[in-house]
């Protein structure tokens, strides 16, 4: 009887050192895993790092107002450019519009203008039904 339990041990020890073994091993590659990962975070905060740097240099007010001008044909806004919703009607009266958006326009600067909400022109109402029937 004494063999049999033996046996039984050895085998039963035999198999948990090969358990442990197999468990130490996946620890191990998973420790490598680790410090992997934490390597490439490192890095990645570096270049996010220097990214931000690169960001910061190339949003310089003064290259970008060089870049619109030279790129966009863009200029800096001139006063004249500028008006005061009270003086809508009269500046949108100096561009050169149509009379029945001039007629839209100055409905649209008394319905901004007044405190309470109008019906909207029927000129607008009826090119927003064109362009819904274009849409469609």
């Amino acid at each position: 009887m004494i063999r049999y339990t033996t046996v039984l041990f050895i085998l039963l020890a035999g198999a948990l050192s090969l358990v442990v073994f197999g468990v130490k091993y996946q620890v191990q590659d998973l420790e490598h895993e680790l410090t992997t990962l934490n390597r490439d975070i490192k890095g990645n905060e570096r270049s996010i790092h220097v990214l931000n740097a690169e960001w910061s240099h190339m949003n310089n007010p003064k290259d970008l107002k060089e870049l619109a001008e030279r790129h966009l044909g863009m200029q800096p806004i001139q006063t004249k450019q500028l008006a005061e919703w009270s003086n809508l009607d009269e500046r949108l009266a100096e561009l050169d519009l149509d009379q029945n958006q001039d007629q839209d326009v100055s409905y649209m600067a008394k319905r901004i203008n007044s405190p309470v909400s109008l019906p909207p022109s029927p000129l607008v109402a009826d090119r927003m039904t064109d362009q819904r029937r274009t849409f469609r």
